[in-house]
């Protein structure tokens, strides 16, 4: 495997530090939100000990940042079922259930979901106006969840085949998978299903044979 040169790695860490900070003002306004308040940007940031002007980076808008924490209440099935133990041999059938499960989510909450990537854009294209040439405005819960879901398959391919697999279901999934299904190939909610069914088991099949 090539070693990774110098500025790659400080890359790493400059996202992994966005994502950490971004998920501490998620986390903040959550607590807020369950303490009864419905809070600002500002309140976020001061209750995650990040500076406002960090924040503003994250959250340009309140409703930004009460939609991200829908989007995050939304998904504890999901959660549940990707942290549960499973065994190489229902690997692969795990990963398809939190895909479909993901996918009814978005499919139940088309609007919401919408929404939500309506802001990512708009946060994503602000970010970078600003300058900021590696811009966090998504946490990437998706990724974790293959990642979890096929662990114990792990070891029995490359990096390179690991990386490729996770990242195809992730473009298999969300809202932007629903956007081209349905906006672009115009399917209905069935053949969007089957579609994504029959992508992932091939996927899959492929990479762990």
């Amino acid at each position: 495997m090539p070693v990774p040169r110098q500025e790659e790695i400080l890359s790493r860490g400059r996202v992994s530090q966005k994502r950490r900070t971004r998920a501490a003002i998620v986390d903040a306004a959550k607590q807020l939100l369950a303490e009864g308040a419905t809070p600002s940007v500002a309140q976020a940031a001061e209750a995650a000990e990040v500076s406002r002007t960090t924040a503003y980076r994250y959250f340009p808008t309140q409703d930004s940042l009460l939609v991200e924490v829908a989007m995050n209440a939304d998904v504890g099935d999901i959660e549940e079922l990707a942290s549960e133990e499973v065994t190489a041999e229902h690997a692969r059938d795990r990963a398809l259930a939190v895909l479909a499960l993901f996918n009814r989510h978005v499919a139940d909450a088309e609007v919401q979901y919408r929404t939500a990537l309506r802001l990512y854009l708009d946060q994503w294209l602000q970010a970078t106006e600003a300058g900021d040439a590696t811009p966090q405005v998504r946490e990437g819960r998706r990724r974790r969840w293959f990642e979890q879901s096929l662990a114990p398959l792990r070891p029995t391919v490359t990096d390179e085949e690991w990386d490729r697999v996770v990242t195809a279901l992730c473009l298999l999934s969300g809202p932007e998978a629903l956007a081209v299904l349905r906006d672009v190939c115009h399917l209905d909610a069935e053949a969007s299903d089957a579609a994504v069914r029959w992508a992932a088991e091939t996927l899959l099949e492929a990479t762990f044979r």
